[in-house]
C-alpha cells in the first residue's frame, strides 16, 4: 500500500522536480517507509511513497525498472496471487527480490495488458514503456485502490489522490464539477468516473488507459454485467455453502501473506466474524490478533458481540471503548486526510479503529463486500417485497394518499409513502439508498439538478442483462455504487490515514465472479438475508452471532448536530463565504437544519452531506488563496 504520482508530457515540459516531489509528499501518510523519484528524457517522472509490506529490502523499492531497462513501474496495492504467477514465469527472468511488484513488472513484459486477466488483487499501477514511449495505467476490478488523473493537451498527470494534483495545479481546485453536486447530495459520494473537481477524473474500476503522443484510450477489461445468475437443478444451499467455504479459504490464505504484522478487524458482525473464524483454522490461534471498537453509547456498541466471537474461537481480541469526545476530536484529522467532500460518518469509528490497530500491526483483514455480494441489507428484502406485491402496494399507496396519512405520520411513514410514489422499482431502490430522501433540494441552479442517484441507478439497470432478476440487479447497483464509491473509498482513506493496509477476502476475483452467478433466491427470501453465508457460518460461529440483527458502524450524528456540533454547524451554514463557487441556497439549508433540531424529522444524513460540502469548500478556499 503506497501512493503513486506520475506526469507524462510529450511536449517535454515536465513539472519542476521539487514541486512534483512536494506534491507527492502530501500523500506520505500512505507510504511513510521510503520515498523515491524517477525521470527520463524530460518526458516522464514518477514519485512514490512506500508502505513496506512484502519484500522489505531495497529490491522491493519503486519506481522499479525491468532487467531489460525497457519498463518502469509504480504500483499501489497488492497482487494476492503473485506467487502463482511467479511459478508460471520464474524461469524466464533473473530475479532480484520477492515482491509482487517485480512479478507484475516481469509478467507485464510478457503479456502486456493481457496480464490483467491473470491478476487477483487490489491495485492501481502505471508502467512506462521507454521503447514505445507510452504509458499504461490500470485499476482493480472492484475499485479498492483509487486512481485520479488530469489530462491537458499532450500531458497527463495521475495520482492516488486528487490532493497531489491540486498541489501542482491549484488553479483547478476552485473549478467544481457542478453536475456531480446533485449526485453527491443525494448519495454522499461522487460517481464512478468523476471527482468533485471538473478537471480531475477517476479511472473506473476494471479499466485501463493507454496514453502516447498519438492517442489517449480508456478501455474496460472487466465488466460486472458479464456475470449473471445461472440456475441449475443440481444447485442447492448445501453445495453453495461448500463452494463459498472453499473460495473463502483460498482467498483468506492468499491475503495472509505479509512480511509485517497482520491482524483482523472484528466488528462482531457476521462477515468479519466468519473471516476471522476461517483464518483461525489456517493460522495458529495464538498468532491471531483481532481489533474491535466499543462505544460509550450502548445504542451503537457492538463490542460484546466481538467478545463472544473471540471467546468462541479462542483468539486474542484488542478492544477499546471510545467516548463521543474522542470521536469528535478526529474531525480536524478527517478534514485533513479526506481530500474530497465525503458524507459517510462511519469513517470516524473506522479511523479510530485504524489508529488503535496501527500500534500493533501494519495490515488488517476485513469483511468488506459480504453484504453487497450475498444480500445483507434490509433494502434487498424490501425491494423483493415491493416487486412481488406490486399491485397490492399500488392500491395501498393510493389509500395512503387519499387519507393523507403521510401528513400526520411520523418520519418512517413519510419515507414509506415517498418510496411508494416512485413507479420504477430501481427508482424506489435509489430513493431508499439516498441521503436526501424527500427533503428539499438545496441547490439553486436548475441545470445541475438533472443528474442524481436515481438517474444513475436507472441508467445502470438498463445496461444489465434480462437474465438478472430485480434483487440481483439491486445487488449489482450497490456493488458498482455504494460499495465502490462509498464503502471502499471510506476504508482506503480511513486506514491509510494511519498507514494501515486493509485487505478484503470477499472481494477476490474468484469470489466476486462466483457470487454474481448465484440466483438471488439463495441470498435472500421473505424471511432471511445472507442465506449462504449464514449456512456456512453454522460450522464456525455461535447462533447468537449468526442470527443477530444487523447493525451498522454508526455514530450518534443525529444527536451531535442537535447538541455538541450545533454551534459548529450553524457557523458553517450562516457564513456566506462558505457558499463561494457553490450553487447552494442558505435559507433552504437552514430550513433543513431547523427541521432536524426540532426533532420532527431526522435529516442528519442529508444535513451531514451538506455540512461536509460547506466545510470542504471553506478549507479549499482558504488553503488555495
Amino acid at each position: 500500500m503506497c501512493s503513486i504520482l506520475g506526469h507524462i508530457s510529450f511536449s517535454k515540459n515536465l513539472i519542476d522536480k521539487s514541486k512534483f516531489i512536494e506534491a507527492s509528499n502530501v500523500m506520505i501518510h500512505r507510504g511513510p517507509d521510503k520515498s523515491s523519484y524517477f525521470s527520463s528524457e524530460n518526458k516522464v517522472q514518477f514519485a512514490f511513497n512506500r508502505l513496506s509490506i512484502l519484500d522489505l529490502t531495497e529490491f522491493g523499492d519503486q519506481p522499479m525498472m525491468s532487467n531489460c531497462r525497457r519498463y518502469v513501474c509504480i504500483f499501489n496495492g497488492e497482487i494476492y496471487n503473485y506467487k502463482k504467477i511467479f511459478e508460471e514465469i520464474k524461469d524466464k527472468f533473473k530475479w532480484n527480490g520477492t515482491s509482487d511488484t517485480e512479478v507484475l513488472l516481469n509478467a507485464w513484459s510478457i503479456w502486456k495488458e493481457k496480464v490483467l486477466d491473470k491478476l487477483d488483487g487490489m491495485y492501481s499501477f502505471a508502467i512506462w514503456d521507454n521503447e514505445l514511449e507510452s504509458l499504461f495505467l490500470a485499476r482493480d476490478r472492484m475499485g479498492e485502490k483509487p486512481l485520479y488523473y488530469y489530462k491537458k493537451d499532450n500531458s497527463l498527470i495521475f495520482s492516488s489522490r486528487p490532493e497531489a494534483i491540486l498541489k501542482i495545479f491549484p488553479e483547478i481546485s476552485k473549478i467544481y464539477e457542478n453536475e456531480t453536486l446533485n449526485f453527491y447530495l443525494s448519495s454522499g459520494y461522487f460517481p464512478t468516473s468523476k471527482s468533485f473537481f471538473k478537471e480531475i477524473k477517476k479511472l473506473e474500476p476494471g479499466s485501463y488507459i493507454n496514453f502516447n503522443d498519438k492517442e489517449f484510450i480508456i478501455k474496460k477489461y472487466w465488466n460486472i454485467n458479464d456475470f449473471y445468475p445461472i440456475s441449475k437443478k443440481e444447485n442447492d444451499l448445501e453445495l453453495y455453502a461448500e463452494n463459498c467455504e472453499k473460495i473463502l479459504i483460498n482467498s483468506i490464505t492468499e491475503r495472509l501473506s505479509s512480511d509485517k504484522p497482520l491482524g483482523f478487524f472484528l466488528s462482531g458482525g457476521l462477515d468479519s466474524s466468519l473471516i476471522v473464524a476461517i483464518a483461525s483454522k489456517i493460522l495458529k490461534k495464538k498468532n491471531i490478533i483481532a481489533f474491535n471498537l466499543g462505544f460509550e453509547d450502548k445504542e451503537y456498541d457492538e463490542s460484546k458481540d466481538a467478545l463472544i466471537v473471540a471467546h468462541h474461537l479462542g483468539i486474542n481480541l484488542e478492544y477499546k471503548t471510545f467516548t463521543s469526545s474522542e470521536m469528535l476530536s478526529l474531525l480536524p484529522y478527517y478534514f485533513e486526510k479526506f481530500d474530497e467532500p465525503f458524507a459517510d460518518s462511519s469513517c470516524f469509528p473506522l479511523m479510530a479503529l485504524s489508529k488503535f490497530a496501527k500500534k500493533k500491526v501494519d495490515v488488517v483483514v476485513t469483511g468488506d463486500g459480504g453484504d453487497e455480494l450475498f444480500g445483507g441489507y434490509n433494502y434487498y428484502s424490501i425491494i423483493n417485497l415491493f416487486n412481488k406485491l406490486d399491485l397490492p402496494l399500488k392500491i395501498f399507496s393510493k389509500i395512503i394518499l387519499n387519507l393523507k396519512l403521510n401528513k400526520i405520520g411520523g418520519h418512517k411513514i413519510k419515507l414509506i409513502n415517498e418510496t411508494l410514489k416512485h413507479k420504477n422499482i430501481f427508482s424506489k431502490f435509489a430513493f431508499m439508498r439516498s441521503m436526501r430522501k424527500d427533503f428539499k433540494n438545496v441547490l439553486d441552479d436548475d441545470e445541475i439538478l438533472k443528474f442524481d442517484l436515481i438517474d444513475e441507478f436507472l441508467r445502470q439497470s438498463n445496461l444489465m442483462k434480462s437474465d438478472n432478476d430485480i434483487v440481483d440487479k439491486c445487488l449489482k447497483l450497490d456493488l458498482q455504487n455504494t460499495l465502490t464509491n462509498n464503502y471502499l473509498q471510506k476504508t482506503d482513506l480511513s486506514t491509510m490515514a494511519y498507514s494501515l493496509e486493509c485487505r478484503a477476502p470477499f472481494l477476490s476475483r474468484e469470489m466476486v465472479e462466483w457470487a454474481l452467478k448465484i440466483p438471488s433466491k439463495f441470498k435472500i427470501n421473505k424471511f432471511q438475508k445472507k442465506i449462504i453465508i449464514k449456512k456456512l457460518a453454522e460450522k464456525y460461529l455461535p447462533k447468537e452471532i449468526i442470527n443477530k440483527k444487523k447493525s451498522g458502524f454508526e455514530l450518534p450524528i443525529k444527536n451531535w448536530l442537535r447538541k455538541e456540533l450545533k454551534n459548529w454547524a450553524l457557523d458553517l451554514i450562516q457564513d456566506e463565504k462558505n457558499y463561494t463557487n457553490l450553487s447552494l441556497n442558505r435559507e433552504k439549508i437552514l430550513e433543513i437544519y431547523n427541521l432536524h433540531t426540532s426533532e420532527k424529522r431526522n435529516c442528519h444524513p442529508y444535513l451531514w452531506a451538506i455540512l461536509m460540502l460547506l466545510n470542504y469548500n471553506k478549507k479549499n478556499l482558504f488553503y488555495n488563496k
